[in-house]
């Protein structure tokens, strides 16, 4: 392995040419163990992405709040459910699958609500959860019976 001279000195680190001899590419990376790999850095980000929820709860402990919240989740649920069977009908294709999609989106907010009743503390989730679930339902509904 034949390496050049010194070309120049930049931030006082020397840069050395390589001439001739394994290049980059045939090194062997470095397996570190898992105890050296650091977790991602704590940004200001991800910090407030992280107190989201609480803010939200912080924001919705009155009652008012708490209502208006709820009722546009159940809104944006109908919504959802309704251009959910809107679509899927004016496309006429995959309506079997399209229904399934919704069927297992109802059961995962199923389960993810027993999960949600066995936690103590504020229910917000919870109520937004099954206002989201009920909206969603009432809008298919609404399209079923339009095509009746």
């Amino acid at each position: 392995m034949a390496f050049g001279g010194t070309a120049h000195t930049r931030n006082g680190v020397k840069s050395v040419w390589q001439l001739s001899g394994p290049g980059d590419g045939d090194r062997q990376p470095l397996l570190l163990p898992p105890s050296s790999v650091t977790r991602l850095q704590q940004t200001r980000l991800h910090r407030q992405i992280g107190l989201a929820g609480e803010r939200l709860q912080l924001w919705a402990q009155n009652p008012w709040r708490r209502l208006s919240l709820q009722v546009i989740t159940l809104l944006g649920g109908f919504f959802m459910g309704g251009s959910v069977g809107m679509l899927i009908g004016a496309l006429s294709y995959l309506d079997p699958i399209a229904a399934l999609a919704c069927v297992a989106l109802m059961e995962l907010s199923v389960r993810t609500r027993r999960a949600l009743l066995q936690q103590s503390g504020d229910r917000l989730t919870l109520q937004l959860i099954d206002a989201a679930r009920t909206g969603f339902l009432y809008g298919l509904l609404l399209d079923g019976f339009k095509l009746l």
